[in-house]
């Protein structure tokens, strides 16, 4: 028996002549019009589209790290909270930063601790700080001497956290130091 004849018996003849005769008589319904396809199509196109939202939100994170930063904050302290001129002060400075914890980039980080250079001298310790890190906590510790008192107190200033080369704002409150003068260290 010869396959052709094997399948007519098999399907009782319904092998058309033609082989696309079969085809065109029932129109063909798109495949995309079926409800899975749509489903499938509608979940694709969300899927997609947050995809490429967090990829542009992470590309924006990685290049403005102003952006990426969520909370950055600094606690100053003094080993005394008056000085007379000759006394020295130990400044403890910590610097606390984090940005975005999935992904979190590492950043060249440089933390600066000023003071006022007309009324101390930095005895020992460094008051700037360089590293390449993820965010957390840093401790600046320094000595400085007084050198000069024309003033009853002073703040001293604000430490400045830099990191990738642009500035970030820093939230904390910074020590007061009270001069004593001669006469009342003396009565």
């Amino acid at each position: 028996m010869n396959v052709k004849r094997c399948m007519r018996q098999r399907f009782r003849g319904w092998i058309p002549k033609e082989p696309f005769a079969a085809y065109t008589n029932a129109p063909l319904k798109p495949r995309w019009k079926r409800p899975a396809w749509v489903a499938f199509t509608l979940i694709a196109i969300v899927a997609l589209s947050l995809f490429a939202y967090k990829g542009v939100q992470t590309l924006i994170f990685y290049t403005n790290p102003q952006a990426d930063v969520t909370a950055s904050y600094y606690e100053k302290s003094l080993n005394c909270s008056t000085a007379n001129v000759g006394d020295t002060i130990e400044v403890q400075t910590s610097v606390y930063w984090h940005g975005h914890v999935f992904p979190e980039f590492k950043r060249q980080v440089n933390i600066t601790d000023s003071y006022p250079e007309n009324n101390f001298q930095l005895i020992s310790g460094n008051n700037t700080h360089q590293y390449n890190g993820y965010g957390g906590g840093e401790q600046i510790t320094f000595l400085l001497k007084v050198i000069s008192t024309d003033i009853s107190s002073i703040e001293l200033p604000k430490t400045l956290l830099y990191l990738d080369g642009s500035e970030m704002t820093l939230t904390g409150t910074s020590a007061v130091l009270e001069f004593q003068s001669v006469l009342e260290s003396g009565s």
